[in-house]
């Protein structure tokens, strides 16, 4: 059984500033959990977020991470990429 995501979910973006290290999440109705973890699953980062809330990964090494956004409405899981 696979579970679509509702529109809410899919209008949620991620975007980065590769500059300063940092993201935040466009498109959050309410608050979001959000669950940063690097590729072996190691969990990072856990916080609860609202809209447009600035994330600084600026203590991560460099590479690749998944983000992890939970809202009432679902999950989705977007790619993070420290350079």
């Amino acid at each position: 059984m696979s579970i679509k995501p509702t529109a809410a979910l899919s209008a949620l973006k991620l975007i980065q500033n590769e500059v300063t290290n940092d993201f935040h999440i466009v498109g959050l109705e309410d608050t979001a959990q959000l669950i940063v973890s690097d590729l072996n699953c190691k969990v990072l980062l856990r916080r609860e977020v609202i809209n447009e809330e600035l994330v600084s990964i600026s203590s991560f090494r460099k590479g690749t991470y998944i983000a992890k956004i939970i809202t009432e409405g679902g999950t989705v899981e977007k790619k993070v990429v420290k350079t």
